[in-house]
């Protein structure tokens, strides 16, 4: 009670950081009260827990509770009981880093550099999600239902639990008019936008019911109002039958509400409401092809009624008979020995109780409901429907008024690669966050939409996590230059600091949002308008820096400019020549290297420049013998020869060019930075 309603932990954190360590301590006392627990026990209870994780962190939370459930509370008769413990207990992670750097982000020796990039989600594995959920035909219920979870935080940055518990009456219209009460249309603006009704997490106040769900509505941009719609649209619609299911249940707190508790029903009308396999009639593996891809085009009602119309009328002419699974199904359930009973009675067409065993033809079964409601109840409560009440700031919020309503345990579908008549099934689950991101591989999974939709093996075992996708649209927006405040309100926060965290651009992203006059920036060409960007923001410092605001101060704009212009820009001496590239803004990264292929390098004919390039074609001429005079043929050997090879090339044909000649007028940048992000063109 003290975990849950006064320190206000998640049911997650009191499971594992609480109950957890109370069984081994409970195990290892025996049957000995808590105030009659002694040292001995406790020491035995931490050794025991550090046995069963290496890591050690149960053994420390074991010791943990010692000292603030039984000491704080005094509840052992024989003293304090932590101070005796002789475990060690585990040291938090020291922090690496220097404590003088406020942030390991805000160093960046690049312009290209993103502020906490691996925050964002990885290149490649976010294009293949996209082409799985735009262009992918869904296998299963489920995963159309991911798909559509998927497409909405993709558009919206939604987090994965704003997403997952959409309401199913998420639509939402505003209209606009000027003050004539003329559409704003006809004047030039927008009469009407899309929005999305949701639940926004992070909303409660500090000491409010977190449990309490917060209504919010999200601005759906003009150019994903049509794609947005048909997704959400489409998941209502094949998600109605199962809401229906539920809203039944809810209201009659039954299982089976479709049927009197009295009434006797064969096994095949039951079959497809508990297992949710919609065929328990051996079919040929064509024909359930074919029924298959038949009900998943729009998971109608009429579609599965003459499915099971179809199964019957073959049954009662002896065409087919009852699968092998669906009768162990019911033989199992007939069997079943709990600690209560709860046994199912199987019963013939008059009411009276039948043995399972022998050759019965097990499709003239039946079943009364009442039995069946009581046996679900005792013997598979996993299978009962999701029917408790949410709460909102103004009302009470039913399961079943949630969108992503799903089947639980569709082992049919997930499992057995079949279809789950989701009209008629009756385990009806409310959605959560694991119906995204296991399929992502954000959690251990051992089946991922990756692995099921990739196209080649790498992508096969690509991994995403969901929260990237909400920094992703908020660097993006940035980069779009929309204010921060409308980024703040677009993703619910209270203050615009929160988005900055989200913020991974470039430092050459956040200069391009910086204006210069347009005569200025003319004039003073590409890096020197990078340098007055840095500048005029804050980003540089330095000798120039320091001059460049002394001469703006005492002659003005047009003076600190010019000499901008001048000192910004220029040639720089190597070992090996000079370098025509401003290292100024971008620190060259092949810096020394510059023999290697870069078309900003110049010949000289200086001495100390011919006495280097000597030196160094001697060495890697000899490194490229030793490494063909080895006999292996790995392919570090090939690469390394290779490497060699490229250079010893660029130093020899240096040496031949005349002097201020380029030697690589045609090679490439090598200045440039390498493109790899998700937001890199």
């Amino acid at each position: 009670m003290e975990q849950l309603f006064v320190r206000r932990n998640s049911f997650g954190h009191i499971a594992n950081n609480v109950a957890r360590p109370l069984r081994v301590i409970a195990t290892c006392a025996g049957d000995a009260e808590p105030w009659s627990v002694t040292v001995d026990e406790m020491a035995l209870a931490v050794r025991t827990g550090n046995s069963i994780q290496a890591s050690g962190k149960l053994g420390d939370l074991i010791a943990g509770l010692t000292k603030v459930v039984f000491d704080a509370n005094h509840l052992a008769d024989v003293g304090p009981l932590y101070p005796a413990l002789a475990a060690a207990r585990l040291q938090p992670r020291a922090t690496r880093r220097s404590k003088f750097l406020n942030s390991q982000a805000e160093i960046r020796h690049n312009l290209e550099d993103r502020k906490r990039a691996e925050r964002l989600p990885e290149r490649r594995a976010f294009w293949e999600l996209v082409r799985i959920v735009m262009t992918e035909q869904p296998l299963t219920f489920m995963d159309e239902l991911r798909f559509a979870a998927i497409r909405i935080m993709i558009l919206t940055g939604f987090r994965i639990g704003e997403a997952t518990l959409l309401p199913a009456e998420w639509r939402t219209d505003r209209h606009y008019y000027d003050s004539k009460q003329r559409p704003a249309g006809e004047l030039g603006g927008y009469s009407k936008s899309l929005m999305i009704r949701h639940f926004a997490e992070k909303q409660q106040a500090k000491n409010a019911d977190s449990k309490v769900l917060v209504a919010k509505t999200h601005y759906v941009p003009q150019m994903f109002e049509e794609i947005v719609s048909e997704t959400l649209t489409r998941a209502e619609a094949i998600t109605n039958p199962l809401r229906s299911t539920l809203r039944k249940q809810t209201e009659t707190g039954r299982v089976l509400p479709d049927f009197a508790l009295g009434e006797l029903v064969p096994t095949t009308q039951i079959y497809s409401r508990l297992s949710g396999n919609a065929f328990w009639l051996d079919l040929a593996e064509d024909k359930k092809q074919y029924w298959m891809q038949k009900c998943r085009q729009n998971y109608s009602a009429d579609c599965f009624d003459e499915l099971q119309k179809v199964q019957e009328s073959l049954n009662a002419s002896l065409q087919g008979e009852m699968s092998a699974t669906a009768r162990m199904y019911f033989r199992r359930m007939a069997g079943f020995e709990g600690k209560d009973g709860g046994a199912l009675v199987l019963r013939d067409v008059e009411g009276r109780a039948v043995s399972p065993n022998g050759k019965r033809d097990m499709s003239k079964v039946f079943v009364r409901i009442g039995d069946l409601e009581s046996y679900l109840r005792v013997a598979a409560s996993s299978k009962l429907p999701d029917t408790e009440l949410f709460s909102l700031t103004d009302r009470s919020f039913a399961s079943w008024e949630f969108l992503f309503l799903h089947p639980k345990r569709s082992l049919a579908e997930e499992r057995n690669n079949g279809v789950c008549d989701v009209t008629r099934y009756i385990s009806v689950g409310r959605p959560d966050t694991s119906l995204v991101n296991l399929s992502l591989g954000e959690q251990k999974s051992r089946d991922t939409l990756f692995k099921r939709y990739g196209q080649s093996d790498d992508d096969k075992d690509l991994v995403l996590t969901s929260h990237t996708l909400r920094h992703l649209q908020n660097t993006e927006l940035f980069r779009l230059g929309v204010a921060d405040t409308v980024i703040s309100k677009r993703f619910n926060r209270r203050s615009v600091a929160q988005s900055y965290e989200y913020d991974h651009r470039s430092l050459a992203e956040e200069l391009d949002q910086l204006e210069l006059p347009p005569d200025v920036e003319m004039a003073l060409g590409e890096k020197a308008s990078t340098v007055a960007k840095m500048i005029q923001s804050g980003k540089a410092s330095g000798p120039i820096v320091d001059a460049f605001k002394k001469i703006q101060s005492a002659e003005g704009d047009t003076a600190a400019f010019e000499f901008l212009k001048v000192e910004a820009d220029g040639f720089h001496a190597t070992p090996y020549g000079h370098c025509l590239n401003s290292f100024t803004v971008d620190p060259c990264p092949k810096h020394l290297e510059c023999f290697s292929g870069c078309r900003h390098l110049s010949a000289t004919n200086l001495p100390e420049n011919r006495r280097h390039l000597r030196t160094l074609e001697l060495k890697l001429a000899a490194a490229v013998e030793i490494a063909e005079a080895r006999p292996s043929k790995s392919i570090g050997r090939t690469n390394q020869i290779q490497h060699a090879k490229v250079r010893l090339d660029g130093v020899r044909t240096l040496l031949a060019t005349k002097e201020g000649d380029k030697p690589f007028p045609d090679g490439p940048d090598l200045s440039l930075p390498r493109r790899s992000g998700v937001m890199d063109g």
